[in-house]
């Protein structure tokens, strides 16, 4: 989670007093009651398991709140993201200035991928989530990510409006083998990382644990994503709704469970001792008189009007959060390309949202990293502003339309955007790269051809004169 804090509170990160720390963890405590929440409603643990139950009543969950999320995540980030130096970055002889490929291999290590979609879930989630950078125990260390739940970590900022970083926390309440809780806390600051601990929060102090250690990322190594400016889970807003289609459903099939359980009444006689149990195996009855007759009662209702009811809250849920139902088969039909786009429009300005929102992010590592390696003489510095951050919208692609389309507008847009829109060429920088090499090599290889031949041609001539 976001606190702030006022600077003056904090006059050195270096060395933060246990009441701030305090401070931090309680407000923390109680945001993770909605956290919670919001994660046991993705894992499908719905509010209606937690009430009394009825007799003979079912109880279902439908897990909208999951189809929102991954859906939504597949759409923008089920492609990774690209980084490539702008036209700023590049000379104008065509040579690029700034070499990235030290950072890509730091991100190709990780399957940085992977990280960001873990992002993007946590995102969809909860509303925010946070990204700790930090330097890998192998023995040559290098820049790594991991995911910090929001529960579980805190950034605190200054009051500014510019909302600058002054520490991080990552904590955790931990078991010692004999059974005593204590709390564990991580400390990320400008400069260092370092451990506290403490074993109550009630005017307890924070015990140091072991030495400050240097980071060398040059700013607070924590992360902050946030999904929307309100920090809104992408299902938050209809968890009502979805508890709505919970009790329909449950009572729909509760409902049809009585149905089947029926009542079987018999006018004009009586059964005897022991024949319910001869009725129920046989299914037979013998001796009754002649104006005797058996009926089931049965429980009525209008299966076609809750259908109904089901369908529009389905509708609602799509409509609150953006997302299409791919299950609807009017979503596709005999449409065309334009009309799927224009059915798709809600949700793309959700998923460029959410693009937004993270490529800030993604640039803050981009920075973290670049003065890592800066600092190890792996790399040099390099803007955020020099690189652009690509998303890939994940939507099936046309192979032959996407062709026609980049060799039609050959000439009028530059190599490296129309290599762009190739859905197999994952860097394009280093495909333009690649293409000149190849033409250069080609170029060179005719040279060499043209020489050959004429030196071939120069020594039959000679060797005619000399006949």
């Amino acid at each position: 989670m976001i606190l702030y804090m006022d600077r003056g509170q904090v006059p050195d990160p270096e060395a933060l007093s246990a009441d701030a720390l305090r401070w931090c963890i309680r407000k923390a405590e109680n945001a993770n009651r909605r956290f919670g929440r919001l994660e046991r409603y993705y894992r499908g643990d719905h509010d209606i398991f937690h009430r009394t139950a009825e007799q003979d009543e079912v109880r279902v969950g439908v897990n909208y709140a999951k189809y929102v999320v991954d859906i939504a995540l597949g759409y923008y980030l089920g492609q990774g993201v690209k980084y490539d130096p702008n036209p700023k970055a590049w000379r104008q002889g065509g040579e690029r200035t700034l070499d990235l490929t030290p950072l890509l291999r730091c991100y190709d290590a990780q399957h940085i991928a992977r990280t960001d979609r873990e992002i993007g879930r946590t995102m969809g989630v909860m509303g925010e989530c946070l990204e700790l950078c930090y330097a890998s125990s192998e023995a040559d260390p290098r820049p790594r990510s991991a995911v910090i739940d929001p529960r579980c970590g805190i950034l605190v900022c200054d009051s500014s409006v510019e909302h600058q970083k002054l520490f991080a926390l990552i904590w955790d309440r931990r078991e010692t083998p004999g059974g005593e809780g204590y709390y564990a806390v991580t400390c990320c600051t400008p400069y260092t990382v370092r451990e506290y601990r403490s074993d109550t929060l009630d005017a307890a102090a924070f015990v140091p644990v072991g030495e400050a250690v240097p980071h060398y990322f040059g700013a607070v190594p924590v992360i902050a994503y946030e999904n929307d400016p309100l920090r809104q889970g992408d299902f938050e807003q209809i968890i009502s709704l979805i508890d709505a289609y919970d009790e329909l459903m449950s009572s729909r099939l509760t409902d049809k469970r009585k149905f089947v359980d029926a009542l079987l009444v018999f006018y004009g006689m009586t059964l005897a001792p022991g024949e319910e149990d001869k009725l129920a195996q046989q299914r037979f009855i013998d001796g009754a008189p002649l104006d005797a007759r058996a009926e089931y009662i049965q429980k009525t209702f209008d299966e076609a009007g809750v259908q109904v009811l089901a369908n529009a809250l389905v509708e609602e849920m799509h409509k609150q959060t953006l997302t299409v139902d791919l299950s609807d088969e009017r979503f596709s039909g005999n449409s065309s390309g334009q009309a799927l786009k224009l059915k798709l429009l809600a949700m793309d300005q959700m998923a460029r949202n959410k693009m937004g929102q993270m490529e800030q992010g993604l640039r803050e590592r981009l920075g973290l990293y670049n003065h890592w390696l800066t600092v190890k003489g792996e790399m040099s510095p390099v803007s955020a502003e020099d690189v652009d951050v690509v998303f890939t919208l994940n939507l099936p692609v046309n192979e032959g339309e996407q062709v026609e389309l980049v060799t039609r507008l050959r000439g009028l847009v530059d190599d490296q955007t129309l290599l762009g829109q190739l859905w197999f060429v994952k860097d394009p920088a280093e495909a333009v790269r690649n293409l000149r090499l190849q033409q250069q090599e080609t170029a060179a290889r005719s040279r060499e051809d043209r020489e050959t031949d004429r030196a071939e041609e120069q020594n039959g001539a000679g060797q005619k004169e000399d006949a």
